[in-house]
């Protein structure tokens, strides 16, 4: 038998090695965040990882990443000037992996937009996501809550439906979601207790949505308008 022939174990195994090469190129860049996932209870070891992500990749995950370090310390203006930069960089660039980044990089812009009370520019690009990928509950979360503080109570709450209705959901999610529309029915204290659960919860803190710092400060405001 010629040596070179291709028969049915090589072509099986040389399939199989390209494509665990290009596994691996795909998510590579993504290396920081899976470690942070791992250190996700140590806001430190998380921060680290953050930055030196932002040092050493040269593709947009690493703009993405600083991105992300900076909406868990609040600079939010600062998050959105990296944010904008990847966005203008992704899009010379195609490719599946580009188009995923990208989704990133629009859902940090949403939840900028909600945390500095932007609700309706927030709405809106949180709905043109969850139009291209209606399996992310942290979208459905946010316009949800976007929902229920430009007042539309009704919507809010069929939303919120269809987001228990998800597996795995955060608890965390759950009761800002609901202490939003129960702040917008007027039902403050109510709002308030759910909030308190929320904060109880155990945190990722390399999860951008509802940090410990936004449900704090939204408890003050509650407190001041009872």
């Amino acid at each position: 038998m010629n040596s070179m022939e291709l028969t049915p174990l090589s072509f099986t195994i040389g399939f199989v090695v390209v494509l665990v090469i290009a596994t691996l190129r795909f998510y590579y860049p993504f290396r920081y965040q899976y470690l942070c996932l791992l250190f996700r209870r140590s806001p430190n070891g998380v921060k680290r990882l953050l930055h030196r992500s932002y040092r050493k990749n040269r593709s947009a995950v690493g703009l993405l990443d600083r991105a992300t370090m900076e909406i868990l310390e609040g600079h939010y203006d600062e998050a959105e000037k990296f944010v904008l930069k990847g966005i203008q960089q992704i899009l010379q660039v195609r490719g599946l992996r580009n188009q995923l980044i990208r989704t990133f990089f629009y859902s940090h812009l949403s939840w900028i937009l909600y945390y500095r009370g932007q609700y309706k520019e927030s709405l809106e690009i949180s709905i043109r996501l969850y139009e291209r990928v209606p399996s992310t509950p942290n979208i459905l979360a946010l316009i949800s809550c976007n929902l229920a503080r430009v007042g539309e109570i009704g919507r809010a709450i069929e939303v919120s439906a269809k987001l228990k209705q998800m597996k795995r959901i955060s608890p965390t999610i759950l009761l800002s979601c609901e202490a939003e529309i129960e702040a917008a029915k007027g039902n403050i204290q109510k709002a308030l207790k759910l909030l308190d659960q929320a904060k109880l919860q155990k945190k990722s803190h390399f999860s951008i949505y509802f940090i410990h710092y936004e449900i704090e400060k939204r408890i003050g405001e509650l407190n001041k308008s009872a």
